[in-house]
């Protein structure tokens, strides 16, 4: 009688134990997909308006920088280096001011030395 109430016990214990787990797992099972969704949200949420922003940062960067290094037409540099050579300019000032090699600025000083 005793083994018998024993075992019953036990059974009862297996079966309350399965039906708690069954619970724990439904729960974390909502819980999981409750994250998931939560993270979806703020993946979406957390990229739209910083992304955009860097978007529109970029472009303004690169108008800047288009307008900054915007070369000089060609033949503007070679007659500002003419004009400042007549000036009495020497090569380093016409390497810095026009974007010259220093040979193309020694050809523009030699240029403009006067024949002999």
């Amino acid at each position: 009688m005793w083994l018998e109430l024993g075992v019953l016990a036990l059974l009862l214990l297996a079966v309350g134990q399965t039906v708690l787990l069954l619970r724990l797992w439904r729960r974390s099972s909502r819980l999981q997909q409750r994250v998931d969704a939560l993270w979806q949200n703020a993946a979406g949420a957390g990229t739209d308006v910083p992304t955009s922003m860097l978007v529109t940062a970029l472009g303004r960067l690169e108008r800047q920088l288009g307008q900054v290094e915007r070369p000089a037409p060609p033949g503007r540099s070679w007659e500002l280096a003419k004009q400042l050579a007549r000036e009495g300019a020497d090569a380093e000032q016409l390497v810095a001011c026009c974007g010259l090699s220093r040979d193309e600025a020694a050809l523009i000083l030699a240029m403009r030395a006067p024949a002999a």
